[in-house]
């Protein structure tokens, strides 16, 4: 029993450490988890980022996390950004996943890879509130599989 909770306490402390060096500069992060079912091209993944800084500068990154059965090179998605005073901003976004060999391009665990991909750099949030991002799979199948997670991370930016 005692050692059991010693080992449990140490796999706290290691996933805490791991988490707090992977922060990277980032002031905001969210994942949300995909349906096992699939991701519907009519459902959007929202994230809401409260920005209070209207000086600085940031990056925004998409992560998407693929299972190895995903089987496509490539990934596209559709995303607006809404202000806090209702301005929107849409884009569409190619992701690419694999190599032309087929290969995963990111990093790696078992079955599951993770890719951050650049969506906009040296933004500046002119307004203090909430801005949202709305994120929805642009691939020609109703009902995407392969796709575990997607998220969405501002960055405090380097230049």
């Amino acid at each position: 029993m005692r050692k059991l909770g010693f080992l449990s306490i140490v796999v706290v402390l290691l996933a805490a450490v791991s988490l707090a060096s992977c922060s990277d500069g980032a002031v905001f992060q969210q994942s949300k988890i995909l349906p096992e079912a699939g991701w519907h091209k009519d459902s959007a993944v929202t994230f809401e980022y409260e920005a209070a800084d209207t000086a600085g500068v940031y990056d925004i990154v998409v992560d998407i996390r693929n299972n190895g059965s995903y089987k496509y090179q490539n990934f596209w998605l559709f995303i607006s950004s809404t202000s806090p005073d209702g301005l929107v901003y849409s884009d569409s976004l190619e992701c690419v996943l694999a190599d032309f060999r087929g290969k995963w391009i990111g990093k790696g665990s078992g079955s599951l890879y993770h890719l951050p991909v650049s969506f906009m750099s040296q933004v500046k949030f002119p307004k203090q509130g909430v801005y949202k991002f709305n994120l929805i799979q642009g691939m020609r199948e109703d009902c995407l599989l392969g796709i575990n997670d997607i998220g969405i991370r501002v960055l405090k930016s380097e230049n």
